[in-house]
């Protein structure tokens, strides 16, 4: 996304970690229920039988840094040189892992783990669940995070998925307990080593509105949504759709709310709730209410993303989606996109152009966009 997450392995390291609850997991959530859903092939995201993109997943761990600060943790650390040398060699792969985004947060944490050979220059698809079998395939042998003080050493260990638990302090806001974890008794190699990094608790910042809080500082210099008022108004909004008509905030004015949920075409859980969104667009239509898709990746630090505009006429060809796919502006919406971390993301707009109401991280079904809808409407309508 241009101007938004810095490039494609920052994107893919926090979507793809985040699989729980953003990208590609989230609709697991909606298991059982009544929901209508497309596969890769039948959204247009194969190509002549072969998806359209791979990746180096070991390419796109966390990188090895000299120190890292994460605020909404409240916590800062050095790693031993050891671990960032291995790091740098793909022998270590350092990723991040919270509880649901959508829901009160338990527990965030960095997770450390073994790669073999094959597990580094292993290549797999975007689309799918290559990303989770490649992630589950490696040996965790520590984590550093932070729980709620409601959970027990058990819960801990089942989450961590490590025996050895060091506890460092507490968080500033008095809720949460820190510990560093090893999978493997003091005499490890990795656990002696893992064991000099060096913490500081510091003041740790509220939780940001999408919820997920393992951004690290340096990833969020000048990306983080909401940093002024004019992210919060889309007045004066230009931009156009994949096909090249000119989209701008009178279009806005045309209902009473519009639905903006910003997706990736490479997002398999942004892809499947399209048909749900199709269907509200024509229930919530009457109501004034409309919808728009953002399909961030159409464009780039290079301009536009031919290749990702292609897929995305391909997707709403194939899923039937009637309403437009914008593309990200110069502006980045006037920077309400910049530091999405999870996609998708869902906002609301009312006819003059401001942002109201609630954000929204992670897909949904039918039933719930309604109620959710329902209620983001009831607020325009009891503020007139």
């Amino acid at each position: 996304m241009k101007k938004g997450l810095k490039g494609l392995s920052l994107a893919l390291t926090l979507c793809l970690s985040l699989g729980a609850v953003g990208c590609q997991k989230t609709n697991e959530k909606n298991k059982g229920q009544n929901t209508e859903s497309v596969n890769a092939a039948e959204a247009g995201m194969v190509m002549d039988g072969k998806e359209n993109s791979t990746f180096k997943p070991a390419d796109y761990t966390l990188e090895a840094k000299e120190e890292y600060t994460y605020e909404y943790l409240g916590l800062k650390f050095k790693l031993s040189d050891k671990i960032r040398q291995d790091m740098m060699d793909k022998k270590i792969a350092m990723l991040d892992e919270q509880s649901p985004i959508d829901k009160e947060l338990k527990y965030a944490m960095l997770t450390f783990h073994k790669m073999t050979e094959e597990q580094k220059n292993a290549v797999i698809n975007k689309m799918g669940d290559d990303y989770e079998k490649w992630e589950k395939s490696l040996e965790r042998v520590g984590t550093l995070g932070m729980f709620e003080k409601s959970l027990s050493e058990e819960e801990i260990s089942n989450i961590t998925k490590c025996k050895n638990h060091k506890k460092i302090g507490e968080s500033t806001d008095g809720k949460y307990t820190y510990y560093l974890s090893t999978a493997k008794d003091n005499k490890d190699a990795f656990a002696e080593e893992f064991n000099k990094t060096e913490v500081e608790i510091i003041e740790k910042k509220d939780r940001p509105e999408n919820g997920f809080v393992l951004a690290e500082k340096t990833d969020l210099e000048n990306t983080e949504a909401f940093t002024g008022e004019s992210s919060k108004n889309l007045s004066n909004l230009t931009t156009k759709d994949i096909n090249g008509k000119e989209f701008s905030s009178k279009d806005f004015e045309k209902s009473d709310l519009t639905m903006v949920n910003v997706f990736a075409t490479w997002c398999t859980a942004c892809v499947k709730e399209i048909p749900d969104l199709v269907e509200l667009q024509k229930e919530m239509k009457d109501k004034g209410v409309q919808v728009v898709g953002v399909v961030t990746d159409t464009m780039d630090d290079k301009g536009e993303n031919k290749e990702a505009i292609e897929k995305s006429k391909l997707i709403q060809e194939k899923t039937k989606a009637n309403y437009p796919f914008l593309m990200p502006d110069k502006s980045n919406f006037n920077g309400r996109l910049n530091g999405i971390q999870a996609l998708p993301e869902t906002f609301f707009v009312d006819k003059k152009g401001n942002i109201v109401g609630e954000t929204y991280s992670g897909s949904h079904n039918l039933k719930d966009w309604e109620k959710i809808v329902e209620k983001e409407l009831g607020k325009i309508k009891n503020n007139k």
